[in-house]
């Protein structure tokens, strides 16, 4: 899915895979490596930000290029689904209801003001 991703966006941005490479400061055939394999998360982010989509759309967990996320949001949500990733789906249900009980605990603990003040 991400190798058709890129070859869509790159073709419209009406620029050559080489050409994209220079401008990302990639070795020549970066990008078509990818057929075979998935490139570091470094290169992933890299990749998103030039085309201006999300990591998520370049993987195909999106069909929009572009979420309604801040750039915050979309850093935790990248977070949640590579914990989860070696999990089995009852790991996931675990995990999922973990989260949730912790994003309670910090919003609860966003009025105590001792635990902010040094």
């Amino acid at each position: 899915m991400l190798y058709e991703r890129l070859q869509e966006l790159i073709k419209k941005s009406n620029k050559s895979m080489n050409q994209i490479e220079r401008e990302l400061g990639y070795p020549r055939n970066t990008i078509s490596s990818y057929k075979r394999q998935n490139p570091s998360t470094k290169r992933l982010d890299e990749l998103a930000e030039y085309f201006n989509v999300s990591v998520d759309y370049l993987l195909g967990r999106e069909n929009m290029p572009n979420s309604d996320y801040s750039d915050e949001e979309n850093e935790l949500i990248a977070a949640f689904r590579m914990e989860r990733e070696d999990m089995t789906p009852d790991e996931q249900v675990k995990f999922n209801e973990a989260v949730k009980d912790l994003m309670k605990y910090a919003k609860e603990r966003l009025n105590d003001d001792s635990i902010w003040k040094k």
